[in-house]
């Protein structure tokens, strides 16, 4: 099937050499450089913060926008492939006037820092291609300019008259794509390095030297060797680039601890949650049953790559590097071990427990993350710094909380609780475990 799009630019954007895809590097200017490698980056969903043909189809009804949202739905759980989905997509979309289709495209909210991502990498003598198989070549052409990328191929478009053909049927798979680039530059497939978010990328990732998938879905997670979450794309440069080429604040390092302070402060609002109880508890019990509920939706959503809620850029904000396979399930823990602790003990009981987990947890980590050297059980998380971290946070609460001869007794219990290695399990348990024995030990 074949889409008209009202259109009128010059005829050079059209070469009839070029059938599948358009170039905006001539061979002679791609073999003057000596390239390090080739970094090819997907469109929608990873430089676009949305996708282009659903907000297209947007502005032509409620009707048609639920149905891309459903098929949509459907491409990233791979019940329909992507040939079906552009084929709906732009059948939904109809005629469409090439003013319509700039400005729609540059209305799109870009992932930040794209510029400064590119102008690096070319610096570091990397060629930048943009790779998408649903957006047609002019926007590609004005996207291309605005970030400086060398080379953009998109969906194929011919141009009749004041009009071009989309054709959605022959859609040219992004490897064949970047074997051509491959071949103009002299280079191989460990040079590649590619990142997107969709199904469609699979292959590419799997056959590309490192395959970053950025807020990738279920699919591109299981073939990505770094699973980038957020909006911030320098954090790609650490991956493709050693640090001693990067200044400071693109390294690996700068962007762990803004993600791991970012994580810290969340799980420490836990600690509002006893003293909403004091005096309301059915609210805090409320509170928290939605927020964990709201989570886990969200979640599921963010694991198939797609947004659901503000708390998927919250998660995506405080997500660690190595948290790439699965839903995380950390908040979940700690939501539930704040519920359950102040749904079955009075006050007196779970304000130390719930505000060990909130602030003792926190500042343990961030204690062992800098100063720890000695590992405890060969763990690669635990250190005996931030246990005695832990530990010496927890007695200082407890002082404040409990009488003097249970301090020590529940700050060593609470100690051991954080200690099982079971990944994130130490939320659930700490606050009900410490909780219990207080109420025990009374």
């Amino acid at each position: 099937m074949c889409i008209r799009i009202a259109f009128s630019v010059n005829s050079e954007y059209f070469p009839h050499w070029m059938p599948f895809m358009l170039q905006r590097c001539e061979d002679e200017k791609m073999s003057e450089t000596s390239y390090k490698g080739i970094v090819v980056l997907d469109v929608d969903g990873v430089l676009f913060k949305d996708i282009f043909l659903k907000r297209i189809v947007r502005s032509r009804g409620v009707k048609k926008y639920l149905k891309i949202l459903f098929l949509g739905i459907q491409y990233y759980i791979e019940k329909i492939s992507i040939q079906h989905l552009l084929r709906e997509g732009y059948k939904l979309a109809g005629n469409i006037h090439t003013n319509e289709a700039l400005m729609t495209a540059d209305k799109i909210r870009r992932v930040t820092h794209v510029r400064e991502t590119i102008a690096v990498l070319k610096r570091e003598r990397y060629f930048v291609s943009l790779i998408s198989a649903g957006i047609p070549n002019f926007v590609l052409s004005d996207l291309a300019g605005e970030i400086g990328a060398d080379h953009y191929a998109g969906i194929k478009a011919e141009k009749q008259g004041d009009f071009i053909r989309v054709d959605t049927e022959t859609l040219v798979p992004k490897i064949q794509i970047v074997d051509g680039i491959l071949q103009k530059l002299g280079l191989e497939w460990k040079d590649v390095v590619s990142v997107g978010d969709d199904p469609n990328n699979a292959e590419l990732l799997q056959k590309s030297s490192i395959g970053i998938g950025f807020n990738p879905s279920a699919l591109v997670r299981k073939y990505s060797d770094v699973v980038i979450e957020g909006n911030n794309f320098l954090e790609i440069l650490p991956h493709i680039i050693p640090s001693n080429h990067l200044p400071k604040n693109m390294r690996r390092a700068r962007f762990y601890w803004k993600r791991e302070l970012f994580r810290k402060s969340i799980h420490a609002l836990g600690s509002a949650f006893p003293f909403i109880a004091r005096f309301h508890t059915p609210l805090s019990i409320a509170i928290l049953s939605g927020v964990i509920l709201l989570y886990s939706l969200s979640e599921i959503f963010r694991y198939m790559g797609m947004s659901f809620s503000p708390i998927a850029f919250i998660t995506r904000k405080a997500q660690r590097m190595d948290e790439k396979r699965g839903i995380i399930i950390g908040p979940i823990f700690l939501g539930l071990g704040i519920l359950l602790t102040i749904c079955v003990f009075d006050y007196s009981v779970y304000l130390p427990a719930v505000l060990i987990v909130s602030v003792s947890d926190c500042l343990s980590a961030i204690i062992g993350n800098l100063f720890g050297k000695l590992r405890i059980f060969r763990s690669r998380k635990r250190t005996l710094e931030g246990s005695f971290a832990f530990f010496a946070v927890s007695s200082i609460i407890l002082c404040l909380t409990v009488e003097p001869s249970m301090v020590i007794p529940a700050a060593v219990t609470a100690t051991i609780l954080e200690l099982i290695p079971i990944y994130n399990i130490d939320n659930l348990l700490v606050p009900l475990g410490t909780a219990l024995f207080l109420h025990l030990m009374r």
